[in-house]
């Protein structure tokens, strides 16, 4: 699944563990991809959340979900639906490109998906922050920010803000929470595989409205209570090798 005060992950696992994984977080906005098997999720995520005062996590109803097209899985265009050993067989190059993470290795019908789900990614988070900004002036809340908190003296308080302050959450697939992530902090293509999406995987993302990038993440499940960390810094040396290949 997605995000609290934050965004992605994969569908179609077990709601119950997906909900001990959101405590104290109030969400204000789901987006959802088309796709059935993050719509089931979902549903299950719902289903599982107890309901009243002491609920750990407080949803918005169904009917306000957006369906967002841009939070499908990535597009694989002729091997959707194929199987590991055709793909071995009739391109091992690519194939093994796929299998080591390599995004320019990756040419499928004279296209290179892991670079369109990365432009991609960056597009959801257009659309997504630019929305829930617009959403905040029509409400006239004048305070609230995207995926992070401060307290009354300006400085961030992360405890807080995880488990008091209101979220929006991004229900899609493990591929594109790999992009999501890794674009969120700045980063591109050559990190896919350097940070995999469990399945039902939740992560939490804290982004100031007025940053470009967002400033710390951690899992929800399968990792509740994990330390906040900077995905540029745990990947960072990885990532800018890479980049002087």
């Amino acid at each position: 699944i997605g995000i609290g005060s934050a965004h992605g992950g994969e569908s179609g696992s077990s709601g119950s563990q997906s909900g001990s994984g959101s405590s104290k977080v109030s969400i204000k906005s789901v987006y959802v991809s088309p796709l059935t098997r993050a719509r089931h999720t979902l549903e299950l995520l719902r289903s599982s959340v107890p309901r009243g005062p002491d609920a750990p996590l407080v949803l918005p109803p169904p009917s306000e979900d957006v369906i967002l097209p841009n939070l499908r899985e990535i597009d694989l265009y002729s091997w959707q639906d194929r199987t590991k050993d055709y793909l071995r067989e009739r391109h091992p190059e690519e194939y093994a490109a796929w299998k080591k993470g390599d995004p320019n290795g990756v040419v499928v019908d004279g296209r290179k998906p892991l670079l369109e789900l990365w432009e991609r990614a960056g597009k959801v988070w257009d659309e997504v922050r630019s929305a829930e900004l617009l959403r905040d002036e029509e409400l006239g809340e004048e305070s609230r920010v995207l995926y992070s908190s401060h307290d009354d003296d300006g400085e961030e308080d992360a405890a807080a803000a995880a488990a008091t302050q209101s979220a929006t959450l991004l229900v899609c697939h493990g591929t594109l929470g790999q992009a999501l992530l890794g674009s969120a902090f700045g980063l591109d293509a050559t990190i896919f595989r350097r940070n995999k999406f469990p399945n039902c995987g939740m992560a939490e993302i804290l982004w100031h409205d007025d940053d470009d990038m967002a400033t710390a993440w951690r899992w929800r499940y399968p990792t509740p209570g994990s330390e906040l960390g900077c995905l540029r810094e745990q990947l960072g040396s990885y990532y800018f090798s890479k980049r002087k290949l």
